[in-house]
């Protein structure tokens, strides 16, 4: 999923090196495991190609659980709000664009539960892989890179 790469530019668009690391750590949280064992198993399975063995139908219930815990806006606001650390906002605005930008039409890869624990339900939204979705992840990148550019400060 390189989506995960454009969450991290957009959190380096704000606050640098650790808004990178801020942006892509809920696609690290909810897809390590799952990403170490398909690699695992693909080391013993070189027949198959790499990307078939990536199917949202291989992910266990702890996969999808650690995806739904670190994908929740509850957790990802109550650190923010606790902490105060401007830098949680990256982690929210990935979380954001992964609502409106997943989509279980195309690949079967269902958005986060955003409101997890206290709702289950996801946003079928538009796949960031199709071409609407290309250009309003494209549009979004611009958008925060244009803010860096001028050194003014959204958030």
């Amino acid at each position: 999923m390189p989506a995960f790469i454009i969450h991290g530019l957009i959190g380096y668009s704000l606050y640098g090196n650790e808004g990178f690391l801020m942006g892509i750590l809920p696609d690290i949280i909810g897809f390590a495991p799952y990403f170490y064992r398909l690699f695992r198993d693909y080391k013993y399975n070189s027949n198959d190609k790499l990307l078939d063995i990536v199917d949202p139908k291989k992910m266990s219930d702890t996969d999808w659980y650690l995806y739904d815990i670190s994908h929740s806006l509850i957790l990802w606001l109550s650190l923010l709000l606790l902490t105060k650390n401007k830098i949680f906002y990256a982690a929210i605005i990935s979380i954001i664009m992964d609502i409106f930008l997943h989509s279980s039409h195309s690949g079967g890869w269902r958005g986060p539960k955003f409101l997890y624990p206290l709702s289950d339900n996801v946003f079928d939204g538009i796949s960031w892989i199709t071409p609407n979705g290309i250009l309003i992840t494209l549009a979004i990148c611009i958008l925060f890179y244009k803010y860096r550019k001028i050194n003014y400060t959204i958030i």
